[in-house]
């Protein structure tokens, strides 16, 4: 499965032009959560929930905001298994992404 998973990333990754990644801020409270994400790269870009969406043409990957309350800068470098959320030196967390092929591909 792992090996699965790292030819999987090595894939995606090499779909996408070097450097290509996913920055923002990440706001979450029990009332609203928001994202204002932008990349350098032809990603597709959505909320839902508390879950970030970012589309290729050829991959999809998902990473869940974590529950810690207040506002977080937000950064995932395509093709890697992880998305940072930190709030400060002391205060970031390293996320897991769920990866899949685009249907229909």
């Amino acid at each position: 499965m792992l090996e699965s998973l790292l030819l999987t990333l090595s894939l995606m990754s090499a779909s996408m032009p070097e450097g290509c990644a996913v920055t923002g801020t990440v706001f979450h409270s029990t009332e609203q959560t928001f994202a204002l994400l932008h990349s350098n790269c032809l990603i597709e870009i959505q909320r839902r929930d508390r879950w970030i969406i970012m589309t290729s043409p050829q991959w999809v990957v998902a990473v869940e905001i974590p529950p810690m309350p207040g506002k977080c800068q937000f950064t995932y470098t395509w093709g890697s298994p992880w998305a940072l959320f930190g709030a400060g030196p002391t205060t970031s967390e390293w996320v897991p992404v769920a990866v899949g092929h685009q249907a229909g591909l």
